[in-house]
C-alpha cells in the first residue's frame, strides 16, 4: 500500500512486451506500410511512454534567472535532521523541474530561504489493544524566494503543508512516511513557485513600489 505515501506523485506506466513473430510474411499483393507512417507511429508511442513513465516538463522561468541557491532551512521542530532532508529534497526538485543551476549562496540569481514550521503526527487507526495501525504525518514550511537581480520577492509562501499516510500493519515504516511527506512538500513548493510567474501578489507589490 504505497499509494497513500505519495498523494501527488505521478504513476509509472506498465508496458507489456509482446514476443516478436518470426517467419511471418505478408500475403501476396498486400501493401507494405510506408516508412513515414512507421516513424510517426514510433514517435507517438515514445511520447505516450514518456508521459506514462513520469516524464515531467520543466517550468519556464524569467530569462535572467539562471542560478539558484538554497540556504539550509531553519528547523523549528524537534525532528532531527528534518531541515537538511527538506533542503536537499527542494534542491533536487528544482534541478529536476527547472533549468536553474545550483550556485553558492550570495552568487545566485534566485536565493531561497525558509524554515520548517511544524511537523505533526496523527494516529488514524489503532488496533484493539491500542497499538498504532495507521498514521498521518503533516509537514509545514515557510518559504521565501528572492530575485537578487531585481531585488524583489519572486515567491513567498506561509504554512505550506503536505501530508502523507502510511499503514504500519502493512509493513510501511515511519521512516518511509517521513521521506514521503518531505518529498511531497518539496514538489508542492516548486509547483507553487515556478508554475506561473509573475505571481499576482509579487506583481502587485512591484507596481506599488
Amino acid at each position: 500500500m504505497m499509494g497513500p505515501l505519495h498523494p501527488g506523485s505521478e504513476a509509472g506506466a506498465h508496458v507489456q512486451r509482446m514476443p516478436c513473430g518470426r517467419g511471418v510474411s505478408a500475403p501476396r499483393g498486400a501493401r507494405r506500410p510506408r516508412p513515414q507512417r512507421t516513424i510517426a507511429l514510433g514517435v507517438a508511442v515514445f511520447t505516450l511512454l514518456l508521459a506514462g513513465c513520469g516524464y515531467r516538463v520543466k517550468f519556464d522561468l524569467p530569462p535572467h534567472l539562471r542560478t539558484f541557491s538554497v540556504n539550509t532551512f531553519r528547523n523549528k521542530t524537534l525532528e532531527r535532521n528534518l531541515d537538511f532532508e527538506f533542503t536537499e529534497a527542494l534542491i533536487h526538485e528544482i534541478c529536476a523541474r527547472t533549468r536553474l543551476r545550483v550556485a553558492r549562496p550570495g552568487e545566485a540569481d534566485l536565493e531561497i530561504n525558509g524554515e520548517i514550521d511544524d511537523f505533526d503526527r496523527h494516529v488514524l487507526r489503532r488496533l484493539r489493544y491500542g497499538e498504532k495501525m495507521e498514521m498521518r504525518y503533516l509537514l509545514y514550511v515557510n518559504v521565501e524566494m528572492t530575485d537578487t537581480r531585481t531585488n524583489t520577492t519572486f515567491f513567498q509562501g506561509r504554512r505550506l503543508v503536505e501530508r502523507a499516510e502510511f499503514s504500519l500493519n502493512l509493513g510501511e515504516t515511519p521512516r518511509e512516511g517521513r521521506d514521503a511527506v518531505v518529498r511531497g512538500l518539496a514538489r508542492h513548493v516548486v509547483a507553487l513557485a515556478f508554475e506561473t510567474w509573475p505571481h499576482p501578489d509579487t506583481e502587485a507589490k512591484a507596481r506599488a513600489q
